[in-house]
Order: C-alpha cells, then structure tokens, then sequence
C-alpha cells in the first residue's frame, strides 16, 4: 500500500479507497496472493523498480478474472 501511495503521490489511505480493488483484500485475507504466479521476478531487485510494474500488473489482472 505504502509503495503504491509513494508512486501516486498519495496516502495509503487513499490509495486503498480509490485505487485498489477490494476484492484484492479478500483475495489476500483468504491467502490469495500473485507471488507464486510471479516466480523469481524481481528477486534481485529493490521494491519499487518499475521494470516489474507491467508482470505485476497482468499477475493481479488474472487473480481477479
């Protein structure tokens, strides 16, 4: 929440009003979570490093169809 608020200039309050789809949150408090459809991806990396952005984005896209 804090990394996407820090990339959208915003809070992570309002990044989690606005921005983020509340089924994602019942996703993650039923123990869904992308991180297995992601593999490696970006473990020699530091958060944030937008190379990542677009497989993330499509990973969060199927969870949610």
């Amino acid at each position: 929440m804090r990394e996407a608020a820090d990339h959208l200039g915003n809070t992570p309050a309002a990044c989690r009003a606005s921005y983020i789809n509340p089924r994602l949150f019942e996703l993650f408090d039923e123990g869904v979570m992308i991180a297995p459809m992601l593999g490696d991806l970006g473990r020699d990396g530091r958060p944030g490093v937008l190379a990542t952005q677009q497989p993330v984005e499509a990973a969060v896209l199927r969870l949610l169809a």
